[in-house]
Order: structure tokens, then sequence, then C-alpha cells
């Protein structure tokens, strides 16, 4: 009987290298993962669409296997794309959080039909794009412009503000909007509750496996809450304190297949 399962793991800085790529080491090695057995997931603050072919390149279409995006508030089946789970911010608190990012001059943008939408513009605007892959349309008003439910908003803007905005807000916006980081420069907006370990643990519940039998990989404070809860937490060479502390396992970075070498000591 085997001790582990799932393997569940961030991309940014985590699965992928500085060049925003997967290593073919690593590629190899989580592919041949699955054809013995082993349910390989992805968990991003990512939009689902900047996810999915990165997922087909490992095959997780072909083993049945999940996407969890936007920070836990989507989980789709790569398969055939199917919607799963989601849990969405509303049209009242996305006006509340586009009215805060303004009066802080924070450059916003959110989701919409595989596009990245924003109104302004900023030196870093095109970073999520650039990550992504996602193309971006710029409107008049984001808050005339959206007009139902959104995945999450995202925030961008200089490293010391956003450490000033992040200590002053802590990990909540309002009772109904959670805030966490995932670049040093991106503040993620999202639904009260929504979270990378919640969306791994409803996921488990729903695929019959303990959450005991799980192993997650994470570098930064959006992967915080699936480290504490998977099975077996695997912080990056490169991750930031806070998870290197939690972590049962600290491995390589991330440029130097740091998700292989732990996983041949693990498994």
């Amino acid at each position: 009987m085997r001790k582990y399962e799932m393997i569940v793991m961030d991309m940014d800085d985590t699965l992928l290298n500085s060049e925003n790529e997967v290593s073919p080491i690593t590629a190899d090695y989580l592919i041949q993962l699955q054809e013995q057995g082993y349910r390989v997931v992805l968990a991003s603050g990512r939009p689902t669409e900047g996810m999915l072919p990165i997922a087909r390149d490992l095959k997780l279409n072909e083993h049945e296997s999940y996407v969890i995006s936007f920070n836990g508030s989507r989980t789709t089946r790569v398969q055939d794309g199917e919607l799963e789970d989601e849990t969405s911010v509303s049209k009242a608190d996305f006006d509340k959080i586009i009215d805060f990012c303004r009066a802080q001059n924070i450059f916003a943008l959110t989701y919409h039909d595989g596009h990245i939408i924003y109104d302004g513009t900023h030196e870093y605007m095109n970073i999520e794009s650039e990550l992504t892959g996602l193309p971006m349309h710029k409107v008049e008003d984001l808050k005339d412009f959206i007009q139902n439910p959104v995945a999450k908003v995202l925030g961008v803007d200089y490293v010391p503000h956003v450490n000033e905005i992040m200590s002053e807000l802590g990990d909540s916006f309002s009772s109904k909007i959670d805030v966490t980081t995932s670049k040093p420069f991106f503040i993620e907006f999202i639904p009260h509750g929504v979270s990378k370990g919640n969306a791994l643990h409803a996921l488990c519940e729903k695929e019959g496996i303990p959450i005991s039998k799980t192993i997650a990989f994470g570098d930064s404070m959006n992967d915080y809450s699936m480290l504490k809860e998977a099975g077996c937490a695997v912080a990056m060479g490169n991750a930031r304190d806070e998870l290197k502390e939690i972590a049962d396992f600290v491995t390589l970075d991330n440029n130097s297949d740091g998700i292989v070498h732990a996983l041949k000591e693990l498994l």
C-alpha cells in the first residue's frame, strides 16, 4: 500500500523555473509517476486558462486529473474543461475592491472570457499576461464592464507598497474577501474561505483519497494553507521562510528540479 497517492504543486516559482517553463527532467518524471498510478494536480493563483496548456503538456488530461486555479476558487477537470467547483467574488465586493485599489493607487485587473481585463496603466501591468499567456483587454472602466461575479481580483504594484498594504490588511480585506500574495508585487483578492488548502481538501473528498496521502509543493504565502493541509508539506529551496518553517521537507529550488529531488526521497 502506497504512503502517498496525490501530488499537488504550485506553478510559478515551484513547478516552473525562472524561464516560466517546466524543465524536461521534471516533466518526464511527473509523466512517469502518473503512468505508475500517482495523481498529479496543479494548484495556482493563475486563471484556469493560464494553467491548462501546461497541465496538458504534463498529460494530466490523459490521467483524468485536475487543476485548482485562482488560488482555490475554481477546480477544473483537465480532460474536458469541466468545472468541478467554484466560488466567486460578488459584483458588490468587486466594486469595493476596485474602489480600494484606486484609493491606494494600486493597478487592478480581473478575468473575463479568457482575457485579462484592466482599465489603468502601470509599469508591471503586463506581468500577469506574460506569465499566463492570456491576452489583455483594456476597458474604459472596470466597474462598468464587469457586471457578474468574478473568480478574483489581482492588485499589482511595487513591492514596498504591496508589503505595506499587506501589513495593514493582514489576511482579510473584509468579512467576505480574503487577501494573500503570490508574487511579491501581486495582491490576490479572493472570496472568503477560498484557499488552495480548502480546494485540496474538497478534491480529496471527491476522489476518495485521504488528505494524509497527499504531498504538496509551494513557495509563496498563497501555498501556506495547502502545505498545512497536506500529508507531507514540501517547501521549495526558494520558498519564503514562513513556508520552510511549516514544511516537512525543504527541497532544492525551482531552477534545480526541486520537485523531482524531493519526490525521489519521499516516494
